[in-house]
């Protein structure tokens, strides 16, 4: 592995930058100026991941909050893929930001391989402060594992919420099941068919799959600090008619967003010095095994 220092004008020419991962037959791309995105992931037999066609740039922080924010994610920094969410997972409050700053602002690469990419990026927690975030993309020839270590570098306890935002393609699993610890929670339509929704599951070390004709992608929080776990689809729907995509948002957080959070008392607070950890691996079959139980 390598390792690079941040300097002056190091986002800029990471603007044009995309690593790509490899592992066996397995290809992903990680885009750390557009939010750290995993752009693409291919295990073998197709991208699993959504993406509206739109290719990611280096993106420019924004300090808009509450729907503002929500519109401004929706159409201007949404291209799909997999992406990070802190310091407010989900739907914004009034002064706060949809998915926080995590995958609004260029991430720095300090360090890489042909199978990983470790980016670095730094912001404020919910009430201020200094959050450094550390995050391991890794592919092996069977899992993809995002890590994430959220570092409290600056001065008093601070809150936040954290989450990871997989947009998987419904067209790669359909027609097709998503279940939640081996149980149904709604059937991948065989076409884009404008529904929406949102879903919520509870579970430490439960298993979170899609599966279809073509395979299936499992996602498990392996360091047991994000149990719960929220469901969007948007097949086509008219409130944003580009995406056709099924995530399963695993977060430290209960209900849509940070208000839901704050209501459940599932806000995170962490002291100075002190560090949260979140490890999310996701595997995969390249087979049909629409009968088969994950748990």
């Amino acid at each position: 592995m390598t390792t690079s220092r941040p300097g002056a004008g190091e986002h800029a020419s990471d603007a044009a930058t995309v690593h790509v991962l490899r592992a066996g037959r397995a290809r992903a791309t990680v885009v750390p100026a557009h939010g750290c995105l995993i752009h693409e992931f291919d295990p073998g037999g197709g991208d699993v991941l959504w993406s509206d066609g739109r290719r990611p740039r280096v993106l420019v922080p924004s300090e808009l909050t509450g729907e503002e924010s929500a519109q401004e994610f929706d159409e201007e920094v949404l291209v799909g893929g997999w992406f990070p969410m802190f310091p407010g997972a989900g739907l914004p409050t009034p002064s706060t930001a949809q998915h926080g700053w995590a995958p609004r602002v260029p991430w720095t690469m300090v360090a890489h391989a042909d199978d990983r990419v470790v980016c670095v990026a730094d912001g404020p927690f919910l009430d201020g402060g200094v959050a450094e975030l550390t995050r391991t993309i890794a592919l092996e020839d069977g899992a993809l594992t995002v890590s994430t270590v959220v570092r409290n570098t600056g001065s008093g306890v601070r809150s936040f919420t954290w989450g990871e935002h997989p947009c998987f393609s419904r067209a790669f699993f359909a027609p097709g099941r998503v279940l939640f610890a081996g149980e149904p929670v709604v059937a991948v339509p065989a076409h884009a068919d404008g529904g929406a929704g949102h879903i919520a599951r509870h579970g430490v070390h439960a298993a979170a799959a899609l599966l279809g004709p073509a395979g299936s992608v499992t996602l498990r929080g392996v360091a047991g600090t994000l149990p719960h776990w929220l469901l969007w689809f948007n097949h086509a729907a008219a409130d944003l008619p580009r995406a056709d995509t099924i995530a399963w948002e695993p977060s430290t957080a209960a209900g849509l967003g940070l208000g839901d959070a704050l209501a459940a008392g599932t806000v995170q607070r962490l002291a100075a010095g002190d560090a949260f950890h979140a490890v999310v691996r996701c595997e995969w079959t390249l087979s049909t095994i629409s009968h088969t139980s994950v748990r």
